[in-house]
């Protein structure tokens, strides 16, 4: 009888091992040149990019072990990016991006809509920013990944406004919408604000800006509402 209670603990022992799900995490962008390996680091706890006057590597921050209805990377060596990380940025066409002077769609062609006063996107080698924090619509839509881009409106050496533009992938997975912009300060005297550096920190937007008067300091805003309007905190 003894020997009888001996196995059939064993046996479920061995059941209970075998049962274990295994976790599947999604892991984000490479991080910069010259930095420890991402597998030896924790995950960031946000995205982040600079603004410089080449390309500046991003890095990513949703921070999440739930996969998502648009990967971040298709799986597999060499694979290219998928959902809203895949967009060919310069080529883009937006809904919705009222920003710009456009009654609605904006099509980019190598990075300007080609107006008398153009709207550039992702001017002087900025990045976008990918992170899920944007409402999803309609609400039972799967979950996707955004992305925060810089936008800026009017010829360089004349009048120009910056903005940060939260860009949605549609629920069929294809189009991109524009929603409410975080406007830098009106420009005065020929002097610009420009976003030096941005990232998403959870559901709220960071960035260091340059003032009008040529001093830096760092802002945030939040959303105020279900329909993504922003106010500085």
């Amino acid at each position: 009888m003894r020997d009888r209670i001996l196995i059939g603990a064993a046996l479920g022992l061995t059941l209970v091992a075998g049962c274990t799900p295994s976790t599947d995490r999604i892991g984000g962008d490479a991080a910069p040149a010259g930095s420890p390996s991402a597998s030896a680091s924790p995950v960031p706890s946000a995205s982040s990019v600079a603004v410089t006057g080449s390309p500046a590597p991003s890095e990513s921050a949703n921070g999440t072990a739930r996969p998502t209805a648009s990967a971040t990377r298709a799986r597999g060596s060499g694979a290219p990016p998928t959902g809203i990380r895949g967009t060919d940025w310069r080529n883009v066409v937006i809904s919705g991006l009222a920003f710009c002077g456009e009654s609605d769609t904006v099509r980019f062609r190598n990075g300007s809509n080609g107006l008398d006063v153009p709207c550039t996107i992702l001017p002087r080698g900025a990045q976008p920013v990918y992170a899920e924090f944007v409402v999803e619509e309609p609400a039972i839509a799967p979950s996707t990944e955004d992305a925060l881009v810089l936008v800026e409106l009017g010829n360089p050496g004349a009048w120009r406004r910056q903005a940060l533009v939260p860009v949605q992938l549609s629920y069929n997975g294809r189009d991109r919408y524009a929603r409410p912009v975080i406007r830098g300060d009106a420009p005065s005297g020929g002097k610009v604000m420009t976003f030096t550096s941005y990232r998403v920190v959870g559901q709220d937007v960071e960035a260091t800006v340059r003032r009008l008067d040529g001093g830096t300091e760092t802002r945030r805003w939040r959303k105020v509402d279900f329909d993504g309007n922003w106010e500085r905190v």
